[in-house]
């Protein structure tokens, strides 16, 4: 087959979005319409609201590619799982979001189908803003607990309250503190968890936590040890025998990290990340996972829906949209008490020292 035999980017419509690099790099066609070899890019962003059926990184041929977008064309029909998955990451304390990312996830939840609801971390903490240092993670705290939080995973800022403070937030949590890759030495409890399974319409899924190497407070936690995420995520994976219908990691780490990830971890299914503060509008796809992240300090609510194949829990179908929040206005008058008593406590030790 020639270039000539080449689609042109309006005959690939709706299945890739026009422009996109390292995406589909070339597909053929024969005399019919019947696509015959498609080769696939690294990394493949999708608009939103596009219908895509994941087909790997390699080359597919003859009736395995006629099945691909027989699904494709078809899967809205077919026989299939709805979930939705809501999603927040770097929040750090912004007190004025909560008002209005606790109604957007109200109304989420009133529509029909499954919802799980997922932090990936740094939300408990701001040292950049004096204020968030010394206070706010109390409230986020029973603000999640309120709105039923599903998982959070563990980021950086997080540590930064010290171990006592850590352990106190993730006991009054009401959902799992997750983070696979920092290791309590033996015989020392962790207030966090490497995973937890969530069961939901018939579906397993496998949650599991994952954290940055970057900024973490060492001395601070002499009894935790960093594993490279990649090597834990096969530990998790071999631990669970693949018993999860869908693999979720909440990973405190950013997009191109997640993306060297996926290529040495295929099985993970959807990838929350944070640390970054990136936007994902449109998911991005490497291999056979979906990669997202939602800003941060709460200007968005992730949504991503997805059809899943209620056999095998197989992602058949997925949409993906940041909802922008509103600032409300924060009850904030003890936590500038607090601070100003820091200030003053720092003050004085500063005069004794003269």
């Amino acid at each position: 087959m020639g270039d000539g035999d080449r689609l042109s980017e309006a005959e690939l419509q709706p299945y890739s979005r026009t422009g996109a690099q390292s995406g589909i790099d070339l597909v053929y066609r024969r005399d019919s319409p019947v696509l015959d070899e498609w080769f696939l890019g690294g990394l493949h962003p999708l608009s939103g609201g596009t219908a895509y059926h994941l087909i790997g990184r390699h080359i597919l041929r003859g009736s395995v590619i006629l099945g691909a977008l027989v699904l494709l064309l078809w899967g809205v029909y077919a026989s299939s799982s709805q979930l939705e998955i809501l999603y927040t990451n770097d929040i750090h304390s912004r007190l004025d979001r909560l008002e209005s990312l606790a109604g957007l996830i109200e109304k989420e939840r009133g529509m029909e189908g499954p919802v799980l609801l997922f932090d990936v971390g740094d939300t408990w903490q701001d040292f950049r803003v004096p204020i968030y240092a010394v206070w706010g993670a109390d409230e986020v705290v029973s603000w999640m607990n309120q709105v039923s939080y599903d998982a959070m995973g563990l980021g950086n800022h997080d540590l930064y309250w010290g171990a006592d403070q850590l352990a106190r937030l993730c006991e009054r949590a009401n959902f799992p503190v997750l983070s696979a890759n920092l290791r309590p030495i033996a015989g020392i409890a962790s207030p966090f968890i490497p995973y937890t399974f969530i069961s939901i319409s018939g579906l397993e899924v496998l949650v599991i936590g994952l954290i940055t190497s970057e900024y973490l407070p060492y001395p601070d936690f002499p009894w935790l040890r960093y594993v490279a995420p990649e090597m834990a995520l096969k530990e998790v994976l071999k631990e669970t025998e693949k018993t999860a219908d869908l693999v979720v990691v909440l990973g405190h780490l950013p997009v191109a990290e997640a993306c060297r990830i996926a290529e040495v971890v295929p099985e993970i299914d959807i990838f929350l990340t944070g640390h970054s503060h990136e936007t994902t509008e449109e998911p991005v796809i490497f291999g056979q996972t979906l990669i997202l992240q939602a800003g941060a300090f709460g200007q968005y609510l992730g949504r991503l829906q997805l059809e899943l194949d209620p056999g095998t829990g197989a992602i058949l179908q997925a949409t993906n949209d940041l909802i922008p929040t509103e600032k409300t206005p924060a009850a904030l008058g003890r936590g500038y008490l607090k601070l100003f008593k820091v200030l003053g406590l720092i003050a004085f030790f500063l005069l004794l020292l003269r």
